[in-house]
């Protein structure tokens, strides 16, 4: 068996904090659908691992608490595991013996050393939705029908450089989840180095503001999912100690999710990578998320909920367009702070309709003030509540509002934009059924 770690694993082996005075034990690592773990038994209240789960009386008189190190190293006969991000969450004694759980965010597979992969100099994570938009593939394949044969090649295509931090890194996985079936991957991840060690969310943040370009781009819900990482003091070395530069180390999540299905018919992508410039109009885009994070942080997670009603999605939606309206008075307009605070909803909307008029499929001046009538009704308890139909078209003309200005900041014409949303099922109108 390799050292691999995959959804129902169940290993034995001993657990190790980097403490040479910590006593030995063995535990049971797992990984499940609730995340990844190890289980962690201790024999009386005084052992030393009683002190990471249980606190006060419960603990013995020679025992204090103890912190649960952050980074801890799992070792078996299929080889180590360091597990990263750790806390304690759930234990069961009978004021004797007993166990505890340790959690982890991420394992990284191989590191069998006093590696510090708390911090980490380079991190590859995989986006879904990102080769289709880029148009790139790295896997090709030639049927030939008188032989009957297939032929299939894999090779990276070439990378792009969006800035000295960040590359699009197409590549390809070779997978055989079960007997008899080969599976090719053809993907794109984004990678990101640093030359200072540096915390994994500080890397990882780049990579989630690609994959929101990704959700705005198709309005589906995308994902980022940490593959590989590397540090500089783990280099690559042969038997004879020779150092053969950058190791990358495979990462495994907590939680692992599943790509989003291709959707079901024609959706354009708003915004094309051509003629948003290629690299540098994602690095516009990087930008532009830094400056309005306020305003497309709420609008990009209401893509996620799921089984909500339209008043939930409209309540999500709202302050995000009250920030936008808000950031683009003041920092593109000049209007002072206190200003562009005081200023109405009707006004903050009336803003944003003069940026995209002529890029959306329906009058702009018509939505802001139906906006603006449908939202304080949800907000304000003294007003009667909307009807479903209402808010529904509310949420979603505003959802195109949002996306079509980014599009436009980015370099999409208006026509063009206009164009595609027309096409669009995610920006079709509601209609009462008769």
């Amino acid at each position: 068996m390799p050292n691999d770690l995959k959804l129902g694993t169940r290993r034995t082996g001993d657990l190790i904090d980097f403490d040479p005075t910590t006593p030995p034990v063995k535990v049971v690592l797992e990984y499940t659908e609730q995340g990844i773990s190890v289980e962690v038994p201790w024999s009386g209240p005084d052992d030393y691992y009683a002190s990471w789960f249980l606190e006060g009386n419960l603990l013995g008189n020679q025992t204090e608490p103890r912190a649960t190190p952050k980074r801890l190293l799992f070792v078996d006969s299929h080889g180590a595991v360091q597990l990263i991000g750790c806390w304690p969450h759930g234990y069961h004694t009978n004021f004797a013996t007993g166990t505890g759980r340790v959690w982890a965010q991420f394992a990284v597979m191989g590191v069998d050393d006093d590696v510090d992969f708390l911090q980490v100099n380079g991190l590859q994570s995989e986006v879904s939705g990102l080769r289709e938009w880029l148009g790139v593939s790295s896997v090709s394949e030639d049927m030939d029908g008188p032989t009957r044969s297939l032929t299939i090649v894999a090779k990276s295509a070439d990378e792009i450089v969006v800035s000295p931090d960040l590359t699009l890194v197409p590549t390809w996985a070779l997978e055989r989840p079960e007997s008899g079936t080969t599976l090719v991957r053809d993907l794109v991840a984004c990678r990101t180095e640093s030359q200072s060690p540096l915390p994994w969310g500080d890397l990882a943040a780049t990579h989630q503001g690609v994959k929101d370009l990704m959700v705005l781009a198709r309005w589906r819900p995308e994902i980022s999912v940490p593959s590989i990482a590397t540090r500089d003091d783990d280099p690559l070395l042969t038997m004879d100690g020779t150092d053969h530069g950058r190791q990358w180390r495979k990462v495994v999540p907590a939680r692992w999710e599943e790509p989003p299905a291709a959707p079901g018919g024609y959706r354009p992508h708003l915004m094309e990578f051509g003629e948003i410039g290629g690299a540098q109009g994602v690095a516009r885009w990087l930008h532009l998320r830094d400056e309005f994070s306020r305003a497309f942080d709420p609008i990009i997670s209401d893509r996620y909920l799921q089984q909500v009603p339209a008043v939930t999605h409209l309540a999500q939606v709202g302050p995000g367009l009250e920030a936008l309206g808000y950031l683009l008075l003041k920092n593109r307009d000049g209007v002072g702070s206190q200003s562009a605070k005081d200023s109405s909803l009707r006004t903050r909307l009336d803003r944003i309709a003069a940026d995209i008029d002529g890029a959306v499929p329906f009058d702009v001046g018509i939505w802001a003030e139906e906006m603006t009538r449908v939202y304080n009704g949800i907000k304000h308890a003294n007003r009667q509540l909307p009807a479903e139909l209402s808010l529904l078209n509310c949420w979603r003309e505003s959802v195109v509002a949002v996306r079509a200005w980014v599009a436009l900041e980015l370099g999409t014409p208006p026509a063009a934009a206009k164009r595609r949303l027309e096409l669009d099922p995610s920006a079709a109108r509601f209609i009462e059924r008769p």
